[in-house]
């Protein structure tokens, strides 16, 4: 079956896959494959040639459905092809030409051939734990379980749990951990990537950024990868989210990347039973027939199932785990009072946090010092120390800041901080320069920071408190609050962009700094 528009050996990879495989593990496991017009779909797009040279057109495509849709399933199905069919570009077809299971060919429809070696990867992102691909690959490969067609064309297969040797000796697949993985040497055909909405930490980002360069060593073989993941969280920085952020660039680059994704459009009233039920049949398309919408729909009535969850797992939207939190009414009883006090940097400042937002447009300093508080309903009462966190500046002039924290640190010598993996942490080296010196957070010092941060303002006696700023303001009653690790952290990115709380996140940290540096602490 060919197209003008689109010349696909995807075509003949359906016909092998349904002829040649069986499902692996589940409720349908040894059953016959015959795939819906869905996931065809995806393989014809993913393997689509050049009309001038029958070179490969995708070399990363990412596969976005909603939980339960079986992407690791259809994984496992394409690299069986990988392995064993013929999987890249050899000829264009005569008329009447017909593969050797039997796939009649169009004339002029790409023909292809099996690789000479093959080298392919399950990435674990844990030691010990192969993935749902490799399970099902080893099912459709084992002679125990495999179809007696493919057993009878390829023989019995050295089929192993850490390792499947295959035939003539033309290589493996592997199920190999992210520390494996990361090294540079190998040459890698075909990569399946798991649930890449998971994959947040540094090490898993440098991970994908080898094994994308290791795909690109072997020309003819035109190595590619398969990212397969439900939705990510947005705001958590992973391998998912970045992906999606090439998607939608307009680097010429791009082109060989096919993401396709798939969710529920967000007009439904998830209050009602009915719309949920019609948006988890959007968000499963073909895969409503036999997933089941009605108890994944009365799942939301338990108290424990978030709203972002559900959007997020069932739906397949891109929902930033978040809990927005309205501190106004938190911080306003004190505004008026404190609109008495003037923070000088000059006698008070204890410590500067530097923030900015993650587009880069704005830049903040807060100052934290100390002052002493008398409650105004017990004007007797012994002063007690309370922290105070006031803005110093915001500018989007990188030069002005600097300036600023120059003199502040030169007349005061205060500590200066920043989150280590924050935007603001760009501004290290031109600080270094002209002898501004800043102390970083690591990510997990910023997170507990933050959630101590929360509880101090949140408490039935505060003990942070804010100089009346109408910016900071805006940021604290707008502020979206999300769980890391069980603690609640800002968040710089919602689904709507960016989420402006530079102003929030410098008091934060100047906060934690003056704390850490003994000069006064949170009760």
């Amino acid at each position: 079956m060919t197209s003008p528009d689109l010349l696909s050996i995807g075509w003949q990879a359906i016909d092998w896959i349904e002829f040649y495989l069986v499902h692996g593990p589940g409720d349908v496991e040894g059953e016959s494959i015959q795939l819906d017009d869905e996931f065809a779909a995806f393989i014809v797009k993913a393997y689509q040639v050049s009309p001038k040279s029958g070179a490969r057109v995708v070399r990363r495509a990412f596969l976005s459905r909603a939980k339960g849709r079986s992407k690791s399933g259809l994984a496992a199905m394409i690299e069986c092809f990988e392995a064993l069919g013929p999987c890249r570009f050899d000829h264009w077809a005569v008329a009447g030409e017909v593969s050797d299971w039997g796939y009649v060919f169009e004339e002029g429809e790409p023909v292809g051939a099996p690789l000479r070696y093959v080298e392919a990867l399950n990435v674990a992102t844990e030691e010990d734990q192969a993935g749902n691909t490799y399970d099902a690959v080893y099912y459709m490969l084992n002679r125990e379980t495999c179809s007696p067609e493919l057993l009878e064309r390829f023989g019995p297969i050295d089929v192993g749990l850490t390792r499947i040797n295959l035939p003539d000796h033309r290589g493996f697949i592997e199920p190999v951990t992210s520390a494996d993985a990361s090294k540079d040497g190998g040459k890698s055909t075909f990569i399946v990537a798991d649930e890449t909405h998971l994959w947040t930490l540094p090490r898993l980002h440098r991970l994908h950024g080898v094994m994308n360069r290791n795909l690109l060593k072997r020309k003819i073989a035109s190595g590619w990868m398969l990212e397969t993941s439900t939705m990510y969280a947005e705001g958590e920085g992973s391998v998912a989210e970045g992906t999606h952020a090439y998607a939608r660039s307009k680097a010429p680059s791009r082109r060989s990347l096919l993401f396709d994704h798939r969710q529920a459009s967000d007009h439904w009233d998830l209050s009602q039973r009915k719309d949920r039920i019609a948006a988890l049949k959007e968000a499963y398309g073909p895969a409503a027939a036999w997933m089941n919408i009605p108890g994944i729909a009365d799942s939301w009535d338990d108290p424990q199932v978030t709203e972002a969850a559900f959007r997020r797992f069932w739906l397949n939207q891109p929902v930033p785990l978040t809990e927005p939190v309205d501190l106004g009414t938190i911080f306003g009883p004190f505004a008026v009072w404190l609109n008495s006090v003037t923070l000088e940097p000059a006698d008070v400042v204890a410590s500067v946090g530097l923030a900015m937002t993650a587009d880069r447009n704005w830049i903040s300093l807060v100052g934290a010092g100390v002052t002493e508080f008398v409650p105004s309903d017990d004007p007797e009462a012994s002063p007690v120390d309370r922290v105070v966190v006031a803005p110093i500046l915001r500018t989007g002039d990188v030069d002005a800041a600097l300036a600023a924290l120059k003199d502040i640190q030169d007349r005061t010598q205060c500590v200066i901080v920043c989150d280590e993996k924050g935007p603001a942490s760009t501004l290290l080296e031109a600080a270094e320069e002209v002898d501004v010196a800043i102390e970083t957070r690591s990510l997990g010092g910023f997170a507990t920071d933050c959630a101590d941060f929360f509880d101090a303002i949140t408490a039935e006696e505060p003990s942070i408190f804010h100089l009346s700023n109408a910016e900071l303001d805006a940021q604290v009653r707008t502020a979206e609050w999300k769980w890391v690790n069980d603690q609640r952290v800002i968040a710089r990115r919602n689904r709507e962009g960016v989420v402006e709380s530079d102003l929030l996140e410098a008091a934060i940290l100047a906060a934690a700094a003056a704390v850490g540096s003994g000069v006064f602490s949170i009760n």
